[in-house]
């Protein structure tokens, strides 16, 4: 719905005849929904990043891909990867995922619906995998 502004609404009940008296109640009635509407709605889940990695083979190969999730600020982020296994097997058991089951990792990140990951706090933010690059943390100074 389109928001409009309170001006607006009382210069269009204006040139409707309506009395002073009334358009000032309802200019203030609209004021009280609108500030309890703004009380209302709940405020966004704060969330860092987390990069998950995939690694196969067991060790740290050279040519890694991982996905960028989002987790709650609070919770652990270690449980982000546990909250994607979780979401696809719920997944998995739905008709849907009877059809089309997922059947990887990999597979639950790009498949799975945003909604079904949000109900579990979870938030996949890429949904191709990723090239993970290693890189050194210190530079070599030059002398002089």
């Amino acid at each position: 719905m389109a928001k409009v502004s309170l001006d607006l609404v009382k210069e269009v009940l204006q040139r409707n005849g309506i009395d002073a008296r009334k358009l000032a109640e309802v200019l203030n009635q609209i004021r009280q929904e609108a500030e309890a509407d703004a009380v209302e709605r709940e405020k966004p889940v704060k969330k860092h990043h987390v990069v998950l990695v995939s690694s196969p083979e067991g060790g740290l190969p050279d040519d890694l891909v991982g996905w960028v999730v989002q987790v709650p600020e609070d919770d652990n982020p270690m449980v982000a990867a546990k909250r994607i296994v979780e979401t696809a097997e719920r997944f998995n058991a739905s008709p849907r995922g009877k059809k089309l089951p997922l059947a990887s990792f990999g597979d639950a990140c790009q498949a799975l619906p945003a909604k079904q990951l949000k109900e579990n706090n979870v938030w996949v933010r890429t949904r191709d995998p990723v090239r993970v690059i290693s890189v050194g943390n210190a530079w070599k100074k030059k002398r002089e």
